[in-house]
């Protein structure tokens, strides 16, 4: 009798372990503009975390920047500003994959 308890009590934690771990399995990454000048690449824009549909639907449909930029991310002068509509990037995360 202890041994069927202990083994129900055993499968109902690895159960729970499992859930948890889908749970919080979620693709979240932290994402940034990025544009190109003279062959080096600047980040312009801190866009903060997106997971799931919103991360993807972020890298595929990119980030449209709304005033002329003078300074990257970091406050540091560009070598010449970023205006509305020009072409920029979004990256997500360190490794990943659109």
């Amino acid at each position: 009798m202890k041994k069927k308890s202990l083994l129900i009590k055993n499968l109902g934690m690895g159960l729970t372990f499992l859930s948890l771990a889908a749970c919080s399995s979620d693709e979240c990454a932290e994402c940034h503009v990025t544009t190109e000048i003279n062959g080096t690449e600047y980040e312009l824009v801190e866009l903060g975390e997106y997971c799931e549909d919103d991360l993807h639907d972020i890298e595929d449909g990119g980030y449209t920047i709304q005033d002329t930029l003078f300074l990257d991310a970091e406050g540091d002068s560009l070598p010449s500003p970023v205006i509305p509509g020009a072409a920029n990037e979004v990256h997500c995360g360190e490794e990943h994959d659109h």
